[in-house]
C-alpha cells in the first residue's frame, strides 16, 4: 500500500514541478503578481505537508525554509527579487532531484541542503545564490524521467465519457453478432470479429478497472483520526483494518469519505468510554475500533464496529420526545431497534454539550443521506454495553447499477436492484386488495401498502390488471415500502447508466437511461420519484407495529433451503438443497456431448449433464476444474454444472414463474437480489435416467479375447453395467462385439459393433471404433438409459 501512496506522491510532485518553473519564471518578471506568487506556495507548502507523511527530513526541511520564504513575500515583508528567484529555482532542483531518487529507490545523494537554505536569507550575499540548472541539465533529466514508469491524472468525467462509448461498442458489436448468426457462417469476417470482440473486452475491462482503487486508499487516514480524537477525549483506542485490497470505485471512496469520518468520530466520541470507566465495567483499558471490507458479487460491505457503551434507544427515545421529534405515544409502541434508529432522526443529539466534535444535530441523518444517495443503503445493530455495529452497504461503481428490467404496456423499464424488497404475483392468495377512496392498498403477510400501477403513472396502457399483475415491493431510503404493478418481471442484470435529458429528468420519475445487449433503449425509475408522484406515505402503520407483524410472519413462514451458485453463463441461480446428494470436481474432459446428450463420467458412474446451456464455455474448458451438483429424486440421478458457490440460503418470497417451461423454474428475491430458481421437476423429467440403485444392467462381452477381458470390461463396469461372458445362459440388455468377428450376432437386446479400424466399413453395420472412449461412454450411457435402437 506504501508502494501505491508513493507513486502517487512522485507522480503529484512531477506534475506540480512542470508547472511551477513557468510560474517562477514568470514571477520573476512580474513579481507583483500574488497569483503565480500562491501557486509557487501551494507548490512547496504541499511537498512540505506529504514528507512528514512518507518520513522524508531532508526534502521536508528543505521545502520548509522555501516555504518561509515564500510566505514572507506574500505578507510583504520581503520583496522578491532575481536572487530569491534563483535560490527558490535551485531548491526546486533539488526537490525534483530527490523525486528522482524516491522513484529509483536510492539514498539522496550527498549534497549541501545548507547552501540552498542560506541563499533564501535575505541576507545572503549575491554570489552565494546557487545556479539553477542549466537547460541541457533539465533536459536530460526530463529525459530521464520520461523513461520511467509515468502517470497522469484524468478528470472522472472523461472517464465516464471513455466508458460509455466503449459500452455503446459492446452493443454495437452484440448487434453484428446476432446479424452474423443469423447469416451463417462467414470464414473469412468470422475470425477477424472474434478478434475485434476479444480486444474490446480487454479495452472494456481495462477502463473499468480505471475507475477503480483499493479502498485501502481511504482506509489509512482512519488510524490517525482515532488517534488524535482518542487523544483530546482522554481515552485509549486502538484501530484494526481489514479488507484494503478490496476495490471500489474511486468517486464513491471519496463520497464515503465523510460519511465513514463521521461515523468514526462518533464512536470514540459516544461509543467508546474512558480507560476508567472501561475498567469498572470489567472491559480492557483500550477500546476496539474495528473497521473491515468485503465484496459479494457486485457490493461492498464496510463495517464499522466498536466495543463501548452501545446506544441507549431510551435516551434516543427520550431526546428525540424532548425535541417534539416524535409523539410520546407513538414511542411508547416502539421496538428497541426502532427506538435506537432514532438516531438518523435529522436535528437528533445525544450529546449533553456542544463541542467540536459532536452536539450540533448534524450528524448520522447526514451519514444516511449521503449513503443513500450513491445507491447504498446502511444499518445499525446495538448491543448496551457491548457495542455498536453500523454496515454500509454500497455498489461498486457509480456508473454500473443492478437493476431490474420490467416490462409494461410493451415497454420495458428497469429498477434500482438495491430498492427492490420482494416480487410477488398478484394471483397469488395471500395477496389481499382494498380500495379505500382514491388509493388501492395491498395486503401482503400482515403488511398493508399503497399499490401503485406503473402503467397509470407513465401514461401507458397496461395489459393486465393490478390483481392479475406481478407486484414489485419497493423499499425507500427512508425504510417505507411500496408495491407497483408491472405487466412482466424480464431480467435483472448490470446495466451502465447514463444521464437523460434535463426535461425528461424534469419529471422526476427517472434517473438515467441505458442501452441493453439488443441495443434496446431503456429508462432507470427513481423508486422516490414514483412515490412522490403518487403523493403516497407508504406504511399505514407504525413502524414498530409493522416489523413485529414481519417477524411473527416470517417466523412462521417456511423457510426452503437452496444453495446459491453462478451458472456457467454467468447468472446467479439456485438450486433446492433436498435434490443435491453430493458435490463434485472433475476434468473438463470427462463431459462428452454427443447425439444423445450431454453427459459426464464420474467414478463408475455416467450421469446425464444440465447447466451447460450452448456448451462448455472455452475459459471453462481450458480450467483445470469443472464444479457439478449430483441431484437426485430417490429413483434416478443427473449431474449439474456450475462455475461458483456463493453461500447457502433460504427462499422466503414469492416465485414469480416463468413464461415458458425450462430449466428454470421463476425468478425470487433471495439476500436482496434477483435468483432464477432451477426447476428439478424440469431437470430429471427432461435429463434423468435410471438410477444407479438396485440391479446393474447386464452386458455380454466376449470374455475369451484378452483385449476385451483387458481394456473393455474395466470400461463397461465403470459404465455401470455387470459383465457376462459370451456362453453365459443370463439374459443380457446390451452386448459388445468385434465387426471382424465373423461370428454369430450375441444374444442380447442391443449390439454395439466395434471395429479395429478407424474407418468405417461402407457396407459393414454402424460401428464405433473400439478406442473411441468417448463413443464407448456416450454409447453404453445411451443404452442404458433407452435411448437409441
Amino acid at each position: 500500500m506504501m508502494e501505491e501512496l508513493l507513486a502517487d506522491f512522485v507522480a503529484e510532485t512531477r506534475e506540480m514541478l512542470e508547472a511551477v518553473g513557468g510560474e517562477l519564471v514568470a514571477w520573476e518578471a512580474e513579481p507583483e503578481t500574488g497569483e503565480r506568487l500562491d501557486a509557487i506556495f501551494r507548490f512547496v507548502h504541499t511537498v512540505k505537508g506529504n514528507c512528514g507523511f512518507f518520513d522524508f527530513p531532508r526534502l521536508e526541511k528543505l521545502s520548509h525554509a522555501a516555504e518561509d520564504a515564500l510566505a514572507d513575500c506574500r505578507n510583504g515583508d520581503r520583496q522578491p527579487d532575481q536572487q530569491l528567484v534563483s535560490a527558490v529555482l535551485a531548491v526546486i532542483d533539488r526537490i525534483s532531484d530527490m523525486i528522482d531518487a524516491i522513484e529509483a529507490g536510492e539514498d539522496f545523494h550527498a549534497a549541501d541542503d545548507e547552501a540552498l537554505i542560506d541563499a533564501l536569507s535575505p541576507d545572503a550575499a549575491p554570489s552565494a545564490s546557487p545556479a539553477p540548472a542549466s537547460s541541457s541539465d533539465a533536459a536530460t533529466k526530463g529525459a530521464k524521467a520520461a523513461s520511467g514508469p509515468r502517470s497522469i491524472r484524468l478528470p472522472v468525467n472523461l472517464l465516464d465519457r471513455v466508458m460509455s462509448g466503449v459500452s455503446d461498442m459492446v452493443l454495437a458489436r452484440n448487434d453484428l453478432a446476432r446479424r452474423l448468426r443469423e447469416n451463417g457462417d462467414q470464414p473469412t469476417i468470422d475470425g477477424p470479429f472474434e478478434r475485434l470482440s476479444a480486444i474490446l473486452a480487454d479495452v472494456r475491462d481495462a477502463i473499468t478497472r480505471m475507475r477503480m482503487q483499493r479502498i485501502e486508499t481511504l482506509f489509512t487516514s482512519f488510524p490517525r483520526l482515532a488517534r488524535d480524537l482518542s487523544n483530546e477525549l482522554g481515552k485509549q483506542v486502538m484501530i484494526d483494518v481489514e479488507g484494503g485490497e478490496v476495490e471500489l470505485d474511486r468517486e464513491m471512496i471519496e463520497m464515503i469519505r465523510d460519511p465513514m469520518t463521521h461515523i468514526i468520530r462518533n464512536a470514540i466520541d459516544h461509543g467508546i468510554e474512558t480507560p476508567s470507566e472501561r475498567l469498572s465495567k470489567g472491559k480492557r483499558e483500550i477500546g476496539l475500533l474495528k473497521i473491515s471490507a468485503r465484496q459479494a458479487g457486485n457490493r461492498i460491505t464496510i463495517a464499522i464496529e466498536d466495543d463501548g457503551k452501545g446506544i441507549d434507544g431510551e435516551r434516543v427515545l427520550a431526546k428525540a420526545i424532548e425535541k417534539g421529534l416524535i409523539d410520546s405515544e407513538d414511542g411508547a409502541r416502539m421496538a428497541p431497534a426502532e427506538r435506537r434508529r432514532l438516531i438518523f432522526t435529522p436535528g437528533l443529539s445525544t450529546a449533553e454539550e456542544v463541542s467540536e466534535i459532536s452536539g450540533r444535530g448534524v450528524g448520522m441523518d447526514v451519514v444516511r443521506a449521503n449513503v443513500e444517495r450513491v445507491g447504498g443503503s446502511i444499518e445499525l445493530d446495538s448491543t448496551i454495553g457491548s457495542g455498536t455495529r453500523i454496515l454500509l452497504r454500497l455498489p461498486l461503481t457509480l456508473s454500473i447499477i443492478p437493476a431490474l428490467t420490467v416490462e409494461c404496456g410493451g415497454q420495458r423499464f428497469a429498477l434500482p436492484r438495491a430498492s427492490v424488497e420482494e416480487l410477488v404475483s398478484g394471483k397469488r392468495d395471500h395477496v389481499e386488495f382494498a380500495q379505500v377512496g382514491d388509493s388501492l392498498l395491498a395486503t401482503l403477510r400482515g403488511r398493508r401498502v399503497a399499490c401503485l400501477s406503473l402503467a397509470d403513472i407513465l401514461g401507458v396502457e397496461a395489459r393486465k390488471s393490478v390483481e392479475d399483475a406481478t407486484l414489485v415491493l419497493l423499499r425507500l431510503p427512508g425504510g417505507d415500502l411500496f408495491a407497483i404493478s408491472v405487466d412482466q418481471i424480464l431480467d435483472h442484470e448490470e446495466l451502465v447508466v447514463k444521464p437523460i435529458a434535463p426535461a425528461v429528468m424534469g419529471t422526476g420519475l427517472y434517473a438515467g437511461t441505458t442501452l441493453l445487449d439488443d441495443g434496446s433503449p431503456v429508462l432507470l425509475l427513481d423508486v422516490a420519484g414514483l412515490a412522490r408522484d403518487a403523493d403516497i406515505s407508504v406504511d399505514t402503520r407504525t413502524p414498530n407495529e409493522a416489523d413485529e407483524d414481519k417477524a411473527a410472519t416470517d417466523a412462521d413462514a417456511p423457510r426452503e433451503p437452496v444453495l446459491l451458485f453462478i451458472g456457467l453463463d454467468g447468472r446467479r441461480r439456485a438450486i433446492r438443497m433436498n435434490v443435491v446428494s453430493r458435490i463434485e470436481s472433475l476434468d473438463p474432459s470427462a463431459i462428452d456431448i454427443s447425439g444423445g446428450g450431454a453427459q459426464v463420467v464420474i467414478g463408475e458412474h455416467i450421469l446425464p449433464l444440465a447447466g451447460l446451456g450452448e456448451g462448455i464455455p472455452a475459459d471453462t474448458a481450458d480450467s483445470a476444474k469443472l464444479g457439478l451438483f449430483r441431484i437426485e429424486d430417490g429413483q434416478s440421478e443427473m449431474a449439474y454444472a456450475f462455475s461458483e458457490i456463493i453461500d447457502t440460503a433460504a427462499i422466503e418470497q414469492d416465485i414469480i414463474p416463468s413464461e415458458s417451461v425450462g430449466e428454470i423454474e421463476g425468478l425470487t428475491l433471495i439476500g436482496g437480489e434477483a435468483t432464477e430458481l432451477v426447476d428439478s421437476h424440469w431437470l430429471f423429467a427432461s435429463h434423468a435416467r435410471v438410477a444407479r440403485v438396485g440391479e446393474a444392467p447386464v452386458c455380454r462381452l466376449p470374455l475369451d479375447d484378452p483385449w476385451s477381458r483387458q481394456l473393455l470390461r474395466p470400461l463397461v463396469e465403470a459404465a455401470g453395467y455387470r459383465v457376462i461372458g459370451q456362453d453365459d445362459d443370463e439374459d443380457a440388455a446390451i452386448a459388445l462385439a468385434a465387426v471382424e468377428s465373423g461370428g454369430e450376432t450375441p444374444r442380447a437386446g442391443r449390439v454395439i459393433w466395434l471395429r479395429s479400424s478407424p474407418e468405417a466399413a461402407v457396407d459393414g453395420p454402424e460401428s464405433i471404433y473400439r478406442y473411441d472412449r468417448a463413443g464407448l461412454i456416450a454409447a453404453l450411457g445411451d443404452a442404458r438409459s433407452g435411448g437409441g435402437r
